[in-house]
């Protein structure tokens, strides 16, 4: 009999029940309605109480015997979370709707780098397009989403023109194609099978991934594809594979030096030319406009600050200067880590999954804006490794929509200065008792 079977199911309602109150709160939620304090502070709660369930079920989920019923059980409760949010509004958040912009411009021939939005509509959008100019985030920037995330974008047009149901598909598939890829990756380094139902049955991806359909669910399947390839010592898939992960989100370029110390000698040059042939072809149309003044990749490096406390803390002490001097800074940074984690010798595999989480936690914590879904690029990896210090900022990262609140009545500082700093304190701290508690330490 599996001794944790009641505190697993009791976490799960407790779980359940959070979700099903944050989707009953989520038509109140929608950023045009600007809901009150009270109301915000019951949607945080419920996240945060949904994650400290699921926190507390990762060790029991871990230990679950991987047969065919747990399996089953744990794979329908994670669809369910998801499904659930699929005729929510988007709450708190309008990204998708930029995306289900780009994704018109391209199923119509239009080149979605060219010019920004308020440039104005172009004829072939019609109507509907008129109607999504018109709540359109960041109008006035050319498209800071490179081409393999234009693709997502296209497909989910293709299968629900203009609406949210398309982009929600597309993430649900990279999420389930992700989670399965976790599984063999996890059988392949010799640890439990079962940490895979960590990440899928994490309550801040049906909030990120499903109701707001950030593009940052290609990340897992794409890395997770390409660490399996590099232990097999496929080049060439793994090189495609991360110039493909490039084109969603920058930051994967980090990894390249990791998979080519791993990657056998003779697979290194095939890699090398897949690499640069995906990574070339998703990334050049955006670089090719990122010195234009209105160019939404050089104005999110140049001033975006969101949920970074430390940061914050700086430009309080020394001025909105220092912001500026710091970011190329923390960019060579994140630079630094990756080439020192690539420096160790290659070893058992689950060392190569732990050279992948320390630089996507390094990205994320070197980055001026820590937005809830930018920890997707490296929860996997800690739910592989069963990293407790990394996968708490799944349960305090909701924290971040307390900015809404605090804005509107003019606490931004309160929000910078102290709600931003919970999830990075907790994880320090979770990090340095573990440290403390290591074997042979007194």
């Amino acid at each position: 009999m599996f001794r944790d079977r009641p505190r697993l199911l009791a976490m799960a309602a407790l779980l359940a029940g959070t979700q099903a109150g944050m989707i009953a709160l989520a038509p109140a939620l929608v950023v045009q309605a600007e809901p009150g304090p009270p109301l915000m502070l019951a949607f945080i709660v419920l996240a945060v109480l949904g994650g400290t369930a699921w926190f507390a079920a990762i060790g029991p989920l871990e230990r679950l015997p991987p047969g065919r019923t747990a399996i089953g059980a744990v794979l329908v409760f994670g669809a369910a979370m998801r499904l659930g949010w699929f005729g929510t509004p988007l709450i708190l958040d309008s990204d998708a709707l930029r995306y289900l912009w780009d994704g018109a411009l391209v199923a119509h021939g239009i080149w979605p780098w060219a010019a920004p939005p308020a440039a104005g509509v172009p004829p072939a959008l019609g109507e509907v397009g008129t109607a999504l100019h018109a709540v359109l985030p960041f109008a006035d920037l050319r498209s800071i989403y490179p081409g393999t995330a234009q693709i997502a974008f296209l497909l989910a047009h293709g299968l629900a023109p203009w609406d949210l149901l398309g982009l929600r598909l597309v993430m649900l598939g990279a999420e389930a194609v992700g989670v399965l890829l976790l599984a063999a990756l996890l059988r392949r380094a010799g640890l439990p099978a079962m940490r895979a139902a960590i990440w899928w049955c994490c309550p801040l991806l049906p909030l990120v991934l499903t109701n707001a359909a950030h593009v940052d669910a290609l990340l897992p399947p794409l890395l997770l594809g390409a660490l399996l390839a590099t232990l097999a010592g496929r080049g060439g898939l793994a090189g495609g594979l991360l110039g493909l992960a490039a084109g969603v989100k920058v930051w994967p370029l980090l990894l390249v030096p990791l998979l080519a110390r791993w990657l056998p000698a003779r697979a290194r040059v095939p890699a090398a030319i897949a690499f640069a042939l995906a990574a070339g072809v998703t990334l050049a149309p955006l670089l090719a406009t990122a010195t234009s003044t209105d160019a939404g990749l050089a104005v999110y490096a140049q001033r975006w600050l969101m949920n970074n406390a430390p940061l914050a803390w700086a430009q309080a002490v020394f001025g909105p200067g220092v912001g500026e001097a710091l970011r190329p800074l923390l960019g060579l940074a994140g630079a630094i880590v990756a080439l020192a984690v690539a420096r160790q010798a290659p070893g058992e595999p689950a060392a190569l999954l732990r050279g992948a989480l320390i630089v996507g936690a390094a990205t994320f914590y070197l980055s001026p804006a820590q937005f809830p879904w930018y920890a997707v690029w490296f929860l996997p990896f800690a739910a592989a490794l069963g990293c407790r210090a990394l996968l708490l900022p799944a349960v305090l990262l909701p924290l971040y929509y307390a900015v809404f609140p605090l804005h509107a009545l003019d606490l931004d500082a309160v929000f910078a200065q102290g709600v931003a700093a919970i999830h990075l304190m907790g994880v320090l701290l979770m990090l340095g008792l573990a440290w403390i508690r290591q074997p042979g330490r007194r």
